[in-house]
């Protein structure tokens, strides 16, 4: 018989309840979701490209807090799904937003407010779940000010649980949207090892840089035509090599 009992196991050093849940991050394509990934949980987990659709799978990042586990889902950008491959993306798209505890909206703010921003945000309000609007790249603005009317259409779609400008790219905002998600999530136990910070296995995260350097060294239809599978893996104490072959 365990002698501690639950709400004992599930309080921190500091005596207060320990949090755990998964949060969405979602958005329409290169709106920065898996840049912000990378940055909440500090290491790369997802590929970066300044192509859309570079993120083609949901990628959990875990990131471990003195009084909190956050499992983030990275999901593809939010678009029209008018090919075969479009549609299994959006799948994985929707798949994401289900029994979530929290959904991060990432917008773009040196992008337009349009149709296909409302379509995105359409998909985030039927989940059901809270959604915190994260007006990104705030970095790229030279005036704040310019936030008010891009608030204001958003605010036209949907209501928002919070609305928080950040930068994923230089980390402005990033600690008080950590301690923001933090406040939303259910009281539960840790859901991951202490050590795990990816659902991926090594050998997904290794095609997947190689992928990233052919989106960075390719253009027009080329990069989305990629697909990469690892071939060998030798594991040696001071390198490990491996070979890979790019479809």
């Amino acid at each position: 018989i365990d002698p501690y009992s639950m709400s004992e196991m599930n309080q921190t050093a500091g005596g207060e309840a320990f949090r755990s849940g998964y949060v969405s991050i979602v958005g329409r394509p290169n709106a920065g979701k898996s840049t912000l990934l990378n940055a909440l949980i500090g290491q790369k987990l997802a590929i970066v490209a300044d192509k859309p659709q570079t993120t083609r799978t949901s990628i959990q990042g875990i990131l471990h807090l003195p009084q909190a586990q956050v499992v983030f889902i990275d999901t593809p950008g939010i678009h029209k799904s008018d090919t075969l491959f479009n549609k299994r993306m959006m799948d994985t798209v929707r798949a994401a937003l289900e029994e979530r505890d929290l959904i991060l909206y990432l917008a773009d703010v040196t992008l337009p407010f349009g149709e296909a921003d409302k379509q995105a945000l359409d998909a985030a309000r039927k989940s059901g779940t809270p959604v915190i609007l994260l007006l990104n790249k705030m970095d790229r603005l030279d005036r704040k000010d310019a936030l008010l009317p891009v608030m204001a259409q958003y605010a036209e779609v949907m209501e928002f649980a919070e609305v928080m400008p950040i930068s994923a790219l230089t980390g402005e905002g990033l600690e008080t949207l950590r301690e923001a998600i933090v406040k939303r999530l259910p009281e539960g136990p840790a859901l991951y090892p202490e050590d795990q910070v990816t659902d991926q296995p090594e050998r997904f995260l290794a095609a997947e840089l190689i992928r990233e350097s052919v989106l960075e060294s390719t253009s027009q239809e080329v990069p989305h035509s990629v697909a990469v599978m690892i071939e060998q893996w030798e594991a040696k104490p001071k390198l490990t090599r491996i070979t890979a072959t790019i479809y």
